[in-house]
């Protein structure tokens, strides 16, 4: 039995971060961590506490306690955490599977902060009013271990400056995540996702209602190529390239809000491929009217049909058992290094970073060439991922 004990609320425990005041984010943390019970201690807020937590059907059954927690929790370990200190689900996650010992041990980001505990339920009557001094030094107990969690998020929040700070250490985290695999140019989608993410966590907007934004943004833009019109072109190609930017803020508010769910990421890839046929159907459609005597009636039809050839390629090598496919074993000879290096290779080209390429073409008046380009590439590309996830490793 794991249980996740939250001291009692302060004043800054109500301070927002990143759309959630900072106790919500951590019983919400601690439940998404794999706690099998999560104890909060009610304080004096508990009335503004209980209807915080009663508003929001994920913490409905979240437990209130007045009492010692010694009498409410007496089996298994517990994980004592402050309810005025930024704290991640990984971080809450970490904490539970830490070793085991017979002593406290106090967890902390280090430089004098300790404040996460981990101890069996037994030894729960030696904080009894240490969990409620606020600002007391938990290092002090006696037959205590001290542990730091390198890399780890865990800052406190006591005003405004120190929450506006953790907001900024938990979007940095939120990049850290994707760090290894961006490119440079979704670095730069990410910046700017990020700045309007910040801004629209503090908004009732949930994550769906920011994709139905981006596609309908999306949608507009491929009206505008499908008219033919230079002007219209740059218009057109410049709302895709905020649209593609608007696509990353719905996964980040999501994430940041506790809102992922299997139905926003499929809701997501659906609108994202609409979006995309839109885009080159708009394209073709402007070209024809550009150039009425050339063949883009004819590429219109090989686009689509390349189109369902690269969409059928994807969903056989990365969809079909994406589990099996990321959890194989490191390749042993040098074809099989080269084969899934090409394979990462192909995961990054179904990113939107044509998106920028498309925007310089309709500046210069050559967004042609991107039209014959896709036309034929499509069927490279499905052709020769096929041919490279069959390039099977010789022993």
């Amino acid at each position: 039995m794991h249980t996740a004990l939250i001291f009692s609320p302060t004043a800054a425990s109500f301070r927002t971060v990143a759309g959630l005041p900072l106790i919500q984010r951590t019983v919400l943390s601690a439940v998404r961590g794999g706690f099998d019970r999560v104890v909060v201690m009610r304080g004096t807020a508990g009335p503004r506490l209980q209807q915080l937590l009663a508003c929001d059907p994920r913490t409905r059954d979240v437990e209130l306690i007045d009492e010692p927690p010694a009498r409410v929790v007496r089996e298994g370990r517990v994980a004592i955490i402050p309810s005025d200190y930024l704290v991640t689900t990984a971080t809450l996650r970490r904490l539970r599977d830490a070793p085991a010992s017979a002593r406290l041990t106090i967890f902390g980001a280090g430089g004098g902060n300790e404040r996460l505990i981990l101890c069996e339920a037994a030894n729960l009557a030696e904080l009894d009013g240490v969990l409620e001094a606020d600002g007391a030094d938990l290092r002090a107990l006696g037959r205590a271990e001290t542990a730091s969690f390198q890399d780890e998020l865990c800052v406190r929040v006591t005003d405004g400056d120190s929450a506006r700070l953790a907001e900024a250490r938990l979007l940095a985290q939120l990049r850290a995540a994707t760090a290894d695999t961006d490119g440079p140019i979704a670095r730069l989608d990410r910046s700017a996702s990020q700045w309007i993410s910040r801004r629209l966590v503090r908004t009732p907007l949930r994550p769906n209602h920011i994709t139905i934004i981006g596609t309908c943004i999306g949608l507009v833009g491929a009206w505008c190529l499908a008219q033919g019109a230079y002007a219209l072109d740059v218009l057109g190609t410049a709302l895709f390239l905020c649209a593609v930017i608007i696509d990353g803020c719905d996964g980040e508010v999501a994430r940041l809000k506790f809102q992922e769910t299997a139905f926003g990421h499929t809701f997501d890839v659906m609108t994202d491929n609409v979006v995309h046929v839109a885009i080159f159907l708009g394209l073709g459609l402007g070209q024809y009217r550009q150039h009425p005597d050339g063949h883009y009636a004819v590429l219109i039809g090989l686009l689509l049909g390349g189109f369902g050839c690269a969409a059928a390629a994807v969903y056989w090598v990365f969809l079909r058992e994406p589990e099996a496919l990321h959890s194989a074993p490191p390749p042993r000879t040098r074809r099989g290094r080269v084969r899934a290096l090409l394979l990462r290779g192909y995961e990054s080209v179904m990113n939107r970073d044509f998106a920028y390429l498309l925007f310089g073409l309709a500046v210069i008046g050559r967004l042609h060439w991107f039209f014959w380009g896709a036309a034929f590439g499509t069927y490279v590309f499905a052709a020769s991922l096929l041919c490279v996830y069959r390039w099977r490793e010789v022993a």
